[in-house]
Formats: structure tokens, C-alpha cells, sequence
């Protein structure tokens, strides 16, 4: 199994991050192809550090090659020109993790 794990600090604008979030950026990664599952959490408390984090995004993949080929994918790449467009609620760029 291999997972793209996204790391978001708190939003300029919670409520309007939220709502464009759950109801487009999700809903596009519903369309990108292999995934096993996807889930977003909400942070309530993070531990060792001073950032304000405020969301998880994990999708699941089978394998790190369906992972490759997803991230190959036209589905994909609006998900990540889309990732442009939430910049307008962040001061930062999320962090992003690829696990195996």
C-alpha cells in the first residue's frame, strides 16, 4: 500500500477553506484513478510543534506504482492545478508526504 498524505496549517478563512475544499478539491480526487480510499481529519491538537496545523487529506493506493500511475493521470493534474486555486486561503503551501 502506498499513500499520498497532505498537510494543511490553519486557513486564512476557515469557513470558506472548508467549504471549497470538502465540496470541489475532494470531489476531484474521486476521479483520480486507483484509489483505494481517500479521507480528510480535522487537526485538534498538534504535538511538538509550534505551527498551527488544521487538516490531514490521506489517499490510499494498492501500491506505490498505482500511486505513480494516478499521479500520471489528466484526474491528477486538476487536482493539482486545483491545489492552486486554495493558495488564495493559505499563507503557505500544505506539506506533502508519499508513504509506502
Amino acid at each position: 500500500m502506498a499513500k499520498i498524505m497532505v498537510i494543511y496549517q490553519e486557513p486564512k478563512d476557515v469557513a470558506e477553506f472548508k467549504q471549497y475544499y470538502e465540496n470541489n478539491h475532494m470531489a476531484l480526487v474521486k476521479d483520480v484513478p486507483n484509489v483505494k480510499h481517500a479521507e480528510v481529519n480535522y487537526v485538534s491538537a498538534a504535538m511538538n510543534t509550534d505551527k498551527p496545523y488544521f487538516l490531514t487529506a490521506t489517499i490510499e493506493f494498492g501500491s506505490k506504482e498505482q500511486l505513480e500511475d494516478a499521479m500520471q493521470s489528466p484526474a491528477w493534474a486538476k487536482v493539482s492545478e486545483d491545489g492552486q486555486n486554495m493558495m488564495k486561503f493559505l499563507d503557505e503551501p500544505p506539506l506533502l508526504l508519499i508513504t509506502e
